[in-house]
């Protein structure tokens, strides 16, 4: 396993103790425990130093992560990152339809290649991380050792 791939695997675990946390509040609205705002503290802060890091890749030029459409965190140069969050936020429910028609299983991933750039879109529990570089970077090769 490289660097990125612990990396996601780490947030996977954080953003299902944080899930699992809300579940169990949710049951007992009177008793809101400070462990579900430690676990949200703690999952967001991992996300962002992940994206804080990611930027440090060969090729890579920004990494977002947006919560339902909205920023949550952000590095590198990012032209407008209001409608990068709604083409994000668009592109996963396209592909959340897709999900259901192909049998595919809950989205993971989704690589947008364009002319100049490519994005890829990684679903991480309630977050979505986006990683964005040149067409021609080889994101796997880029992310697999950490840089910075």
């Amino acid at each position: 396993m490289h660097w990125f791939e612990s990396q996601i695997l780490t947030l996977y675990k954080l953003a299902e103790a944080y899930t699992s946390s809300k579940k169990q509040e949710e049951s007992n609205v009177l008793n809101l425990s400070e462990q579900g705002r430690q676990k949200r503290s703690e999952f967001i802060e991992a996300v962002q130093a992940l994206v804080n890091r990611v930027i440090h890749s060969p090729g890579v030029t920004a990494c977002t992560a947006y919560h339902e459409g909205l920023i949550l965190a952000q590095s590198g140069k990012i032209p407008d990152t209001d409608a990068l969050g709604a083409m994000i936020q668009e592109s996963i429910r396209v592909a959340q339809k897709g999900e259901a028609i192909l049998h595919l299983g809950e989205i993971q991933q989704i690589v947008i290649v364009g002319e100049l750039n490519k994005i890829a879109m990684i679903t991480v529990g309630p977050i979505i991380l986006s990683v964005l570089s040149p067409k021609h970077t080889n994101l796997a090769l880029a992310l697999s050792q950490y840089n910075g």
